[in-house]
């Protein structure tokens, strides 16, 4: 965001996204940042319906050339600009009452756009918002790897809440219908303790790749973590990022709080070994800004976005 784009959010009181140009209607740019005010599919906090406003305020003023890891030494080098003529296209009308409704327009909004060429990322909002994404990326590109970064499996089948989808369903979908290839899909830093091992057993025996924290900080496994990575490189890729996975003294304004988690350092560095993934659409999922340390919560994920589309 430069001097002017400051200035001019300071009289008009609208913060687009890091600063970007604003523009509703979909057309063939290189990307856009969109909207999920939908929560209809939280099972405990709710309150993520309200994510799209607090991360765009959370940018506010923030410079778009993230800093090196490294100024002394061998950087990881290959930074650019942030969201390089990138455009905000605002928030995707989800309705508040309706499950289907809201996914439905989550994959028009998207494919709208992604039809287009232009990658996207989504600001949540709950993570059953991604399932909409998929669908419409799957639509232009086929099945697609997915790096997934959650404290829970999200592989449930929502019998017991009497719903076939809600925020801990959506990769559970996303696999059945075929818009991710489980042997391409990698979730890491799951440690959510649960009622059994069903979501376990099932994403395992789909190909799915799991991570737990304690994997990730084991430097014997550091070639084998690369190497998943690069599996999720080898199609069309999504990246899902649920503020969870963060340790909840960085980021506790989320719906389920997990501790045990990864430092915003760690999820930084996870993020760079995507420098040379081209990720078709990506999303931040699960703030909920009427939690405490919201404020604090939003700046982390606000710079997570940075790194992203650095």
């Amino acid at each position: 965001m430069n001097s002017e784009d400051l200035l001019l959010a300071l009289r008009t009181g609208v913060t687009p996204f890091l600063g970007l140009p604003q523009q509703l209607e979909p057309s063939a740019v290189p990307g856009v940042v969109l909207g999920a005010p939908f929560d209809g599919g939280v099972l405990n906090r709710p309150g993520a319906r309200l994510g799209p406003w607090a991360l765009r305020a959370a940018t506010l003023g923030l410079g778009r050339a993230a800093m090196p890891f490294r100024l002394q030494g061998h950087d990881l080098g290959g930074r650019t600009l942030a969201a390089l003529d990138w455009v905000d296209g605002g928030n995707i009308p989800t309705r508040p009452f309706s499950i289907a409704q809201a996914l439905d327009a989550v994959e028009a909004a998207v494919h709208g756009w992604s039809s287009l060429g232009a990658r996207t990322l989504l600001l949540g909002g709950d993570h059953l918002m991604t399932l909409g994404a998929l669908r419409a990326h799957a639509r232009t590109r086929g099945p697609l790897g997915l790096l997934h970064l959650d404290a829970h499996p999200d592989a449930g089948t929502g019998e017991a809440w009497g719903t076939e989808h809600h925020h801990g369903t959506w990769l559970r979908s996303a696999i059945q219908e075929g818009l991710v290839d489980p042997r391409h899909t990698v979730t890491l830093g799951v440690r959510a303790p649960r009622f059994d091992s069903e979501e376990i057993v099932f994403l395992l025996n789909a190909g799915v790749r799991l991570w737990t924290p304690m994997d990730l900080k084991d430097p014997r496994l550091l070639s084998q973590l690369q190497g998943d990575i690069a599996r999720v490189g080898q199609m069309p890729a999504y990246v899902s990022v649920d503020l969870d996975v963060l340790d909840p003294a960085f980021c506790p304004a989320v719906a389920e709080p997990v501790p045990g988690g990864l430092s915003v350092l760690d999820v930084f560095t996870l993020l760079a070994c995507l420098r040379n993934v081209a990720w078709v659409g990506a999303d931040i999922m699960e703030l909920a800004p009427t939690l405490p340390g919201a404020d604090d919560s939003a700046r982390v994920a606000a710079h997570i976005a940075l790194q992203l589309l650095s």
